[in-house]
Parts: C-alpha cells; sequence; structure tokens
C-alpha cells in the first residue's frame, strides 16, 4: 500500500472512477442497458486506438518543439512545462493502456449484462493494483456485488421457471378441457367452444398489436 503522500491525482481520479462505477452498478441492478463482452471488448480496443493517436500527435509535437528550441524560438520555462505535461499524459497512458488490456482479455461468462460488466470491472481493478491503491478494498466491494448479481440470477431463474412450470400446467389443463367440449353434441357446450376460440382469436390479435 502507498502512504498518502506517494498517492497521485490520478490514482486517487482513476480510484474514484472504478468506486463510481461500482455503486453504479450496485445501485441500477437490473435496469442496466444490455451490455454484452463484445462491447466490453470493443470499447478497449477504441481506447488502445485513442491511445495510438495521442502518441502520435505527441510525437509530432516532439518533432516540433525541438525544431523551435534549436532556431531559439521557445522559451526554456515553457519548453519545461510542455515537456512536464507531455510526460504526465505518458504517464496516464501506459495507466489506460494496461486497463484497456485487462477489460479485452477477461475471462466473460456471458450469463447477463451485470454479471458481464462486474467481471470487466474486477479484471480492470486487479491490473490497477500496481498503481491504485485502493484496489484491494475495491475487489471486495466488486466481489461482494458479483456474489449478489450472481444470487439474483439464480433466484430470476427459479421463478423464471416456476412461472414457466405454472403455464405449462394452465395450458395442458385448458387444453384437455377443450378437447373434452369438442367431443360433446351438447348445443350449449358446443357454443361454449365457439365462444373460447373466438375469444382466443381477439386475446391474439391484442397482444399482436393488429
Amino acid at each position: 500500500m502507498k502512504s498518502l503522500k506517494q498517492i497521485s491525482k490520478w490514482d486517487v481520479a482513476i480510484a474514484v472512477i472504478i468506486i463510481v462505477t461500482a455503486l453504479s452498478l450496485w445501485l441500477g441492478g437490473c435496469q442496466m442497458p444490455n451490455v454484452q463482452p463484445d462491447d466490453l471488448q470493443s470499447l478497449a480496443n477504441q481506447t488502445q486506438q485513442l491511445s495510438n493517436q495521442i502518441d502520435q500527435f505527441q510525437e509530432q509535437t516532439k518533432i516540433a518543439l525541438e525544431t523551435l528550441k534549436q532556431n531559439g524560438s521557445l522559451d526554456p520555462n515553457a519548453l519545461s512545462t510542455v515537456e512536464k505535461l507531455q510526460n504526465g499524459i505518458n504517464a496516464v497512458q501506459e495507466k489506460t493502456v494496461v486497463i484497456a488490456d485487462a477489460l479485452k482479455n477477461a475471462q466473460y461468462s456471458g450469463s447477463d449484462s451485470l454479471t458481464t460488466v462486474l467481471e470487466g470491472a474486477r479484471a480492470a481493478n486487479a491490473a490497477s493494483t500496481p498503481f491504485n491503491p485502493y484496489a484491494p478494498l475495491i475487489e471486495i466491494g466488486l466481489g461482494l456485488a458479483a456474489a449478489t448479481a450472481t444470487a439474483l440470477a439464480k433466484r430470476n431463474a427459479q421463478k423464471a421457471a416456476e412461472a414457466q412450470a405454472k403455464y405449462d400446467a394452465h395450458k395442458q389443463g385448458v387444453e384437455l378441457t377443450m378437447k373434452q367440449v369438442s367431443q360433446s353434441t351438447v348445443p350449449e357446450v358446443k357454443a361454449v367452444e365457439t365462444q373460447l376460440y373466438q375469444n382466443i382469436g381477439e386475446a391474439r390479435k391484442t397482444n399482436s398489436g393488429s
């Protein structure tokens, strides 16, 4: 763990971003948009492409500054300020690339959106461990969130299975009743059968939006 004197503003910024993301996932729950592993991997690729573009821009800037320096057209203090800025950008880029690599190469189960994002967040947090003093604490929070998401997914799957079983039983009961009704020769019973099929047809039209 780093001491307070060793913690830079970038360390704090990265920690805050990860913490806010974790809290958003925790509070957002099932209302989050549909996120697939491909989405996170695409985001990582875009991040790396942006980093490469920044590298090219910095290289061009470096060449331009060197030319101005040789011509004596640039104040030494201004040159020093620009170099410090570029060094700071490089430091942040290195951390960003590490996290992007982790996001792209993480193992995703693909079970649901929340689990996918949590898996990506845990991989990114693990990759930030060398420069993020809060990584162990964040991992505890993300681990608890992942365990909760897994439990909720199992509970929802169980409810869905129970609902499907009830639906199947209801359907079988209706089908058996209709079979018995169709075999009847009583006019009143046949009328009920006709009305029932009409009601089913109207319900289908309503549910299909036609």
